[in-house]
């Protein structure tokens, strides 16, 4: 008995080392942008042109791809606002809201071209 129980143990400390080792390294945002654009509205399209890719190559479905362009058209609608309000020009703490919204729809767009949901 403590025999089936210690090779129990065993085992499952194995699959919980083989299922960690198997996991991606942690998301890194510096590295994906990249020699991106620093425009706003240039780095909407670079994250367009990446769900056009993951259409063609079949990572993304229509369903997962509108729900991304509709992210996207929500921030540029947002970016206009922030010129309106602020006679044309994004303060330093604007863009790092805008930049921190692109990264979240960044990852969105690498988690449903891995996993999918």
């Amino acid at each position: 008995m403590k025999l089936a129980i210690a090779t129990l143990a065993v085992a499952a400390s194995l699959m919980t080392v083989g299922v960690a080792s198997a996991q991606p390294g942690p998301w890194n945002p510096g590295a994906f942008w990249r020699g991106a654009p620093d425009n706003p509205y240039e780095r909407i399209h670079f994250l367009r042109d990446r769900v056009g890719n993951g259409l063609r190559d079949g990572s993304l479905d229509r369903r997962e791809a509108a729900r991304v362009n509709h992210e996207l058209d929500g921030v540029d609608q947002w970016i206009h606002r922030m010129h309106w309000e602020d006679a044309g020009r994004l303060t330093p703490g604007q863009r790092a809201q805008v930049q921190g919204r692109l990264d979240g729809i960044s990852r969105q767009i690498h988690w449903m071209r891995r996993d999918g949901f």
